[in-house]
């Protein structure tokens, strides 16, 4: 039977902690501001840059929109500086197209630097459709963009699967409809949530697909 298996990106296909937490202290210390240690900005990833932004900067009175601007403009330049996938995820992915199943992006990051993360680690051509935090739908954890993929190709819910590493991934999958897969080895956490399946690798993602 065919699926759609709808991924998160960061956490779930890549690892791109450092480059993150350094476009987010290249910004705190252009407005002057200390750097943070690296794992405590991870804890404040999830829910796009504006909120990382906002969350990186709550200890100073300064213009958030500012900031975001210079952290997204840094970023871009840097996106794949020491970004990596995560072990498995080419051939995962190349395994998933070959069995029939429509394999999709579901991000918060903007689509443009979605679409140069791919094209930059080499996987752009195993996603059929790319939904990025500037799209038309809103950001996880609402289920729109979900929802308009399941209904544009026609699954049942029981097709459907989002796979991801944090609880924003696991509601909006919840909230769609879909079967949630959590991947235990990114950087987000499940929060409230609980999900169908659980992933310790991308080989275990495949797996947990492959049987249904």
């Amino acid at each position: 039977m065919p699926k759609l298996a709808a991924f998160d990106l960061d956490g779930t296909l890549i690892d791109s902690r450092l480059d993150l937490a350094g476009a987010v202290n290249y910004t705190r210390a252009s407005m002057g501001l200390e750097p943070l240690d690296a794992e405590r900005i991870v804890h404040f990833i999830g829910g796009g840059a504006a909120s990382l932004v906002r969350r990186a900067i709550a200890d100073a009175e300064i213009d958030v929109d500012e900031a975001v601007r210079r952290m997204r403009a840094y970023y871009r330049d840097h996106i794949t500086d020491t970004t990596t996938l995560y072990n498995g995820v080419p051939a995962g992915l190349k395994q998933l197209r070959a069995a029939g199943t429509l394999v999709a992006l579901v991000t918060n990051k903007p689509a443009g630097e979605s679409e140069k993360i791919l094209n930059q680690l080499g996987i752009r051509e195993f996603f059929s459709e790319l939904i990025g935090g500037d799209s038309d739908f809103p950001l996880k954890p609402e289920p729109d963009g979900l929802i308009s993929l399941k209904n544009k190709y026609g699954f049942s819910g029981d097709d459907c699967w989002m796979i991801g590493d944090h609880y924003t991934d696991l509601e909006a999958g919840r909230r769609a409809g879909f079967r949630r897969i959590f991947v235990t080895y990114g950087f987000g956490e499940t929060g409230s949530e609980t999900p169908d399946y659980t992933a310790d690798s991308f080989s275990d993602v495949n797996l947990i697909l492959s049987g249904f």
